[in-house]
């Protein structure tokens, strides 16, 4: 697997910058936390960051809402884009939201969030499933 590089912030944190132009030049003025995703059996590393365990996570979705939004990048210009340059926004159960992108390329303004969502998916039920069968 190649390696995954996340860019992201919680809700609280984007909320408290100002927006400006640099913001939407570049994910990583508007999404400060930068580094190594990995993806475990029992939650997800945000190298330096965080470490979400899966029975934290109440909801992930692939969207744009008003916190954050592909077509806030001036990458983001075109419509064929869609899904795959939409921000990834995980809620955890203590009522924080994380909005990341993995692997975000600055020309194009598309990650590999549609990929990521599949195997974090796959990865929380299949733990779900056997801690279930526990």
């Amino acid at each position: 697997m190649k390696k995954l590089i996340f860019h992201g912030a919680t809700n609280i944190e984007i909320e408290k910058k100002k927006l400006s132009l640099m913001t939407r030049v570049h994910v990583k003025n508007l999404l400060p936390h930068h580094g190594k995703l990995v993806i475990h059996d029992d939650g997800i590393e945000f190298k330096d960051w965080k470490v979400i365990k899966w029975h934290n996570i109440i909801d992930l979705k692939l969207e744009n809402d008003r916190i954050v939004s592909s077509k806030s990048f001036m990458t983001q210009s075109r419509l064929f884009f869609l899904e795959s340059a939409k921000p990834i926004k995980m809620s955890l159960i203590n009522g924080e939201i994380i909005y990341f992108y993995v692997n975000w390329n600055f020309v194009t303004g598309l990650s590999d969030n549609n990929h990521i969502m599949k195997l974090i998916k796959d990865k929380s039920i299949n733990r779900s499933l056997h801690s279930n069968k526990s």
